[in-house]
């Protein structure tokens, strides 16, 4: 909280970079937590101004993607980056997790060069037991990158999963079970984007935050949600 007074008293502007994959572009739910996370921080400083995001996710990108694409955050210049990162791995070419953590650290090493403060978590834990094993080695390649990394995975555990998994799938891809026209095990809806803002907001800010209260306002139609 204090980095954010400060960046807004010296340079007028806190900037955050969003990058990941599908979990963090989430551009086909709304509100998304990237665009709730903007507005708690912007309510919390009374700053629309002053604080602004930007979306440098790609749906269906591996952590070899995002490496690729590192520059387009340096040229940027935010004040911190925060990105989730590893559900695409297992199942995307032949990145294993040591693959992984070796991509991750080449990124960090890279924002961090450039005075940026880099923000690691992993993706939420999906709704289903195969994928969800899959995962594990990835999640723990992450975990051992950086002690204070964001435990998402871990922490999404503990979500209602029932109520935050309910988008119908588009689209058959079988080796990763998820079919046409059946619960889409991967993606949470509004309410789940809801619950991980309450865990960045958290772990990166001391932000408590309400998803329930938030999203009942929010659909009551309240400009202003609370939380």
């Amino acid at each position: 909280m204090e980095k954010i007074k400060k960046a807004l008293v010296k340079n007028g502007k806190y900037w955050i970079a969003f990058v990941g994959d599908s979990i963090t572009s989430t551009e086909w739910v709304h509100p998304n937590w990237r665009e709730i996370v903007e507005y708690v921080l912007k309510d919390k400083f009374n700053s629309d101004w002053g604080i602004k995001t930007f979306n440098f996710a790609y749906d269906g990108s591996t952590s070899k993607d995002l490496l690729e694409r590192v520059d387009e955050l340096t040229l940027l210049k935010p004040d911190i980056v925060i990105m989730l990162t590893g559900a695409n791995d297992p199942f995307h070419g032949e990145i294993n997790p040591k693959d992984l953590k070796n991509n991750i650290l080449k990124i960090k090493e890279t924002i961090e060069n450039s005075r940026v403060e880099f923000v690691l978590s992993s993706d939420t834990c999906p709704m289903d037991k195969w994928a969800e094993e899959k995962c594990i080695p990835y999640v723990e390649a992450i975990n051992s990158v950086d002690n204070g990394s964001i435990k998402l995975f871990e922490e999404s555990r503990n979500f209602p999963k029932e109520k935050i998994y309910t988008f119908i799938a588009e689209q058959d891809i079988p080796e990763e079970r998820v079919f046409k026209g059946k619960t889409d095990f991967w993606h949470p809806n509004q309410l789940g984007n809801a619950y991980i803002a309450k865990v960045i907001l958290k772990e990166v800010w001391g932000i408590e935050f309400d998803p329930e209260k938030y999203i009942e306002t929010n659909n009551l139609g309240y400009k202003l949600p609370e939380y």
